[in-house]
């Protein structure tokens, strides 16, 4: 494993810890977001995905269903569709992964076509 390789797994890990504060507070559910951001990072080392590359798709899916989220909450009367609010966060949060993975691997991929000549 590569320096990058355990900056990314940091990387991810902060990204999980980001993640599970923002959809429910508390200590909890932040160990929790350690944890599988950090599996989840681990798991792209392990299959070679470049160490720029996973946390901006992490961190974008994260965002997304943030937004998305926050976007029915601002919708629904407080308190009245929780379950609303977790299908519109994971729709968005989903959307925003397959998005942010497509530009981001075409910018990488010109970049690649870019330096080699």
């Amino acid at each position: 494993m590569t320096r990058s390789d355990t900056a990314m797994i940091a990387a991810m890990g902060v990204i999980g810890l980001v993640g599970g504060l923002l959809f429910l507070p508390g200590p909890t559910w932040g160990v929790l977001g350690v944890i599988l951001g950090v599996g989840l990072g681990y798991l792209m080392a392990r299959a070679g995905v470049r160490p720029t590359v996973g946390p901006a798709i992490a961190g974008g899916a994260v965002v997304g269903g943030w937004i998305g989220r926050e976007i029915v909450r601002a919708l629904c009367l407080p308190g009245t569709c929780p379950t609303v609010e977790v299908i519109g966060g994971i729709g968005t949060g989903i959307g925003s992964m397959f998005g942010i993975g497509l530009v981001t691997a075409l910018v990488v991929r010109s970049f690649e076509e870019y330096r080699g000549g």
